[in-house]
C-alpha cells in the first residue's frame, strides 16, 4: 500500500506566515499556502487537494515536498525562467526599440520599411550591438509592442 503524503506539522510561526500568504496578490503563492494548510492542518490527501486547488497531483506533491524540505521559503518559486539572463538590457534595448520606431529614410537609408534583416544590419553597423539574431531582435520588438513592419508615410509639405 503506497504511503500517504502530507505536509509536516506546522510551527506556530509557519502557520501565521501561511495564513498571511493566503491573502497574497500572487495567486500562485496563495495557492501553495492553501495546499500546505489543507495537507497539514486538514489532513486532506493529495488527489483531494489537487481537485480543490485546480492543479495536478504531481504539482501538489511537488509543493508539499518542497515545504517539508525547506519550510515556507520553499514555496516561493526560485527561478521562473531557467536559462541565461537576457543578453540585451536597459539602454541597449531602449536604443534598439528607438531605432525600430524611426523611419529608415530619416536615418538616411533608401527604404521606407524595416525588415529584421535590415534592422539587424543597421544596429551592427552603428555599433549598437556586436551581434544579434533575428529571433532575439523580433522578441525585443514584440515585448516593446513595436510593429517594425509598418511603412512610414512622410506627409507632403
Amino acid at each position: 500500500m503506497p504511503k500517504i503524503l502530507h505536509a509536516r506539522p506546522l510551527l506556530p510561526d509557519e502557520r501565521r506566515q501561511l495564513t498571511r500568504m493566503l491573502q497574497s496578490p500572487d495567486e500562485r503563492l496563495a495557492q501553495r499556502a492553501r495546499i500546505i494548510l489543507l495537507s497539514s492542518e486538514e489532513r486532506y490527501r493529495v488527489p483531494e487537494i489537487a481537485q480543490m486547488v485546480g492543479l495536478g497531483p504531481d504539482k501538489v506533491r511537488k509543493w508539499i515536498h518542497r515545504f517539508n524540505r525547506h519550510g515556507v521559503d520553499g514555496l516561493t518559486a526560485r527561478n521562473q525562467k531557467p536559462g541565461p539572463p537576457p543578453k540585451f538590457q536597459g539602454v541597449t534595448r531602449r536604443k534598439i526599440v528607438e531605432i525600430a520606431q524611426t523611419p529608415p529614410r530619416r536615418l538616411g537609408l533608401l527604404f521606407s520599411t524595416w525588415t529584421l534583416y535590415n534592422l539587424r544590419r543597421y544596429l551592427i553597423e552603428q555599433g549598437v550591438v556586436d551581434n544579434i539574431s533575428h529571433e532575439t531582435l523580433r522578441k525585443i520588438l514584440k515585448e516593446a509592442n513595436v510593429d517594425w513592419r509598418r511603412p512610414y508615410v512622410v506627409p507632403w509639405m
